[in-house]
């Protein structure tokens, strides 16, 4: 008999933290635009980008904080603009419009392989110079370069030719260096991990205690914690051990080769060969950084005689995690008591529907309508009052019925 938590970003978002990717992006783009001499305050990173692309969460901020007495430190902070001032992948993403979440972040790391890779393909076979390879005209093949990231740029613009870093082509043969591009680029992109987790620690841990008032879930009442976050929110507002907490994509910290944030995409790109792009998937980094964490454990069947209750709460249940959501509903159908249940909280209308929709997506919808026909998987609006309540259930305890005959 237990009660189970999983929280994801939007668990900090409901916090007021400011752990969205464009939250990130916009204080990075203040960090390397404005040069801080000074003891730098909250108005001085959050009143400019921030604030213009995020009023609702700004303010959301103001009335959850004490930002009054909050303030960064200036050598962090300076830290943080050398990194932004080298980094391709972050000057990429700075440029890229059209990424909201971190999970469009994902997406674009795979576009930037898919182009890699088509790239990889138009040298295959060519015998000239790559420096004058005339790349077939867009129009007529479908074919569209645009990997920046990596140096490449056309040549001039009354031509179709292209031009690559020449520390990236092989000498002996006039081809790409393959491995030595992708390595750079895995380099670059390990650096932004860096650069990343000194945020969470320089920036958003900097909130932690400076709550305006205690936001009161019971946790007390929970038996289990798994998080998809990198920050330390439970153990910081509500005194979880941290021996009780699962960080199942690492969690950030002061050393860089402590700290094992997972960043990055669920599969390689098909027709990708190279061994070295496997540094960009989050099962590498898992194993890589000793982070391969148990979830939850199935019991046998036919063995499960009290409930459980999966308390999911600010997951997208995006199918880039979809091995942990088939663990749950692989669950609930070994509890041949079907009393264990999963609750989804949603921030509102649109997110149910998100979280609705990227569930159909990863399990068949005849499980999830007959879990739903029978109260095992349900949907709850996310406030205090309603996490409290969930938390506060009884549990059904069952006695196993042993056969004395």
């Amino acid at each position: 008999m237990s009660k189970i938590l999983i929280t994801g970003n939007g668990f900090d978002l409901f916090h007021g933290l400011p752990t969205k990717y464009g939250h990130f992006m916009a204080i990075m783009e203040t960090i390397e635009q404005y040069g801080f001499k000074e003891k730098i305050s909250f108005e001085d990173l959050f009143e400019r980008h921030f604030k213009e692309k995020f009023p609702n969460d700004y303010e959301s901020i103001k009335e959850k904080y004490k930002t009054e007495n909050i303030h960064f430190e200036k050598e962090k902070i300076n830290e943080l603009a050398k990194i932004l001032s080298s980094n391709s992948w972050y000057k990429h993403f700075k440029n890229v419009n059209d990424i909201e979440t971190w999970i469009d972040f994902e997406i674009e790391i795979e576009n930037v392989l898919k182009q890699l890779n088509l790239l990889f393909d138009l040298y295959k076979n060519n015998d000239k110079r790559l420096s004058n390879y005339n790349i077939y005209n867009p129009i007529k093949t479908g074919i569209y370069l645009d990997i920046k990231i990596l140096g490449i740029s056309k040549k001039n613009s009354d031509t179709n030719y292209i031009s690559l870093d020449e520390k990236f082509l092989n000498k002996r043969t006039d081809k790409i260096d393959q491995s030595k591009l992708i390595k750079d680029l895995l380099l670059s992109f390990n650096e932004f991990k860096f650069l990343f987790n000194k945020y969470i620690l320089s920036i958003v841990d900097v909130f932690m205690n400076n709550f305006k008032n205690k936001f009161g879930l019971q946790m007390n009442s929970i038996d289990e914690f798994y998080s998809f976050n990198y920050t330390s929110t439970l153990e910081n507002e509500y005194k979880v051990e941290n021996s009780k907490v699962i960080y199942l994509h690492g969690k950030s910290e002061d050393s860089n080769d402590l700290q094992n944030i997972v960043l990055g995409i669920s599969e390689v790109p098909a027709g990708i060969v190279n061994s070295e792009v496997f540094g960009f998937t989050k099962y590498y980094q898992k194993f890589r950084k000793n982070n391969n964490k148990k979830f939850i454990k199935i019991p046998e069947e036919n063995n499960n005689f009290e409930e459980t209750i999966f308390y999911v709460i600010g997951h997208s249940l995006d199918e880039s995690d979809k091995e942990y959501i088939y663990k749950l509903f692989e669950y609930l159908k070994t509890d041949s008591n079907k009393h264990s249940k999963i609750c989804v909280f949603y921030f509102n209308d649109d997110d149910y529907d998100k979280k609705l929709n990227n569930l159909f997506k990863i399990i068949e919808k005849e499980i999830i309508m007959e879990m739903n026909a029978n109260s095992r998987l349900y949907f709850v609006k996310l406030n205090q009052e309603n996490i409290n309540l969930e938390f506060n259930r009884k549990l059904k305890r069952m006695r196993k019925i042993i056969d004395t005959r």
